[in-house]
């Protein structure tokens, strides 16, 4: 299955970014492993002794990052601070449980261009996808990470007065920082997926205009490896859901809790006219919302686009083919219809567009039950202060 040739070029210079982090130990065509392995230890040993040093100076002096001047306000700070830190690591350690996985993906890569590449109906069809697909992953993972970042950056510069929630934000902000590049990784495989999809639903439209040129072995035979591709990418979606299903199920939930917190703290915010600090307790809900809204509708573009797959199959129909050509687009369609494009949080969630709206409805009801816990007495003025409000 695997092709002699090499189409590491596919992600441009972006995939070694994510070697670096961790979040892929198997080094590409041309690179040294001995260097690769020593740089990515190290940065990874960096990141996760100051993880550690992080979580055990919040438990060890929480009243330096935690306001306690009520429980509710304690353990909303300290699990909105906690799970970062946790969620932060899960990737390291699934990318070293998961080497044999993702040698198995970068196989399964190489093996559709190589189909793809030898199928194409003119010449540089790949490389002219590659080419989009290098657009496609740029975009996404700016949006995903630059604004997030940002817009923490912005909310920091303005409660530098805030000295708890000031520390307790510029501590964390680099963790979901590391979240997010994480998660870029999973676009990255996502934006594959979908952009071959997007080749292979092209290469299947080329079909009936060569119908009048070609012969019907060529024309069968061209199905036959189109085929083979539909069938590595099926593959391919399997082995991306197993490597990254436990790393989506552990960001959603996150995700889940931060927002549902953010929520209580822009409710007490406009409920008790002391706040001063409505617009930051706004903009802490945009990354949130925006990490959900990338991850959910990524998803969705590329189940929309394996959907595509069937309609551009079912042209063929209408031609006069030889009736072993004609069985195989059946068991073709057969497969298309019985075996969709899906993408899962561990079997958990799943990842597309519809299941925000079950997410959302659920935040809303935890929102609803979480305010009542909201002390008839709190007036916030911690929020207000340069120091905790603790009672003597």
């Amino acid at each position: 299955m695997v092709t002699n040739k090499h189409y590491d070029h596919r992600f441009g210079s972006i995939y070694p970014l994510f070697q670096l982090l961790g979040y892929s130990l198997v080094p590409l065509r041309g690179q040294v492993s001995i260097s690769l392995y020593t740089l990515t230890a190290t940065i990874v040993i960096l990141y996760t002794v100051l993880d550690v040093i992080v979580a055990v100076y919040s438990l060890l002096c929480p009243e330096t990052i935690f306001f306690l001047s009520d429980a509710a306000g304690l353990f909303a700070d300290a699990i909105q601070f906690e799970i970062p830190l946790v969620v932060a690591l899960v990737p390291v350690v699934l990318s070293l449980l998961k080497i044999p996985l993702q040698k198995r993906i970068a196989q399964l890569m190489d093996a559709i261009d190589g189909q793809l590449d030898a199928t194409g109906s003119t010449p540089r069809t790949l490389q002219h996808f590659n080419h989009r697909l290098s657009s496609a992953l740029f975009a996404t993972l700016l949006i995903y990470n630059v604004i997030p970042a940002t817009n923490e950056m912005i909310i920091i510069s303005r409660i530098s007065a805030n000295v708890i929630w000031y520390r307790n934000c510029v501590l964390k902000v680099w963790f979901f920082i590391l979240i997010r590049l994480a998660d870029s990784f999973f676009l990255l495989h996502i934006e594959y997926i979908r952009n071959r999809y997007q080749m292979l639903n092209y290469e299947l439209r080329e079909i009936t205009p060569s119908m009048r040129t070609l012969a019907p072995e060529m024309i069968h035979q061209r199905i036959v490896r189109l085929k083979r591709v539909h069938n590595y990418l099926k593959e391919l979606n399997g082995a991306v859901n197993e490597r990254f299903g436990w790393q989506l199920f552990g960001v959603i939930t996150m995700l889940f809790i931060c927002t549902t917190i953010d929520g209580y703290w822009m409710y007490a915010n406009l409920h008790y006219d002391s706040g001063k600090y409505k617009v930051e307790s706004f903009l802490c809900a945009i990354s949130p919302l925006l990490m959900f809204y990338m991850l959910f509708s990524r998803c969705q573009r590329c189940i929309n686009e394996g959907q595509m797959t069937f309609f551009y199959l079912h042209n063929a129909f209408g031609c006069i083919l030889p009736t072993k050509t004609m069985r195989l687009i059946q068991n073709f369609s057969k497969q298309l219809n019985n075996e969709p494009v899906h993408f899962s949080a561990a079997n958990f969630f799943d990842l597309k567009l519809g299941a925000l709206s079950t997410i959302f409805a659920s935040i809303t009801t935890y929102l609803v039950i979480y305010i009542n816990f909201i002390p008839k007495t709190d007036t916030f003025e911690d929020y207000n202060k340069e120091h905790n409000l603790v009672s003597t």
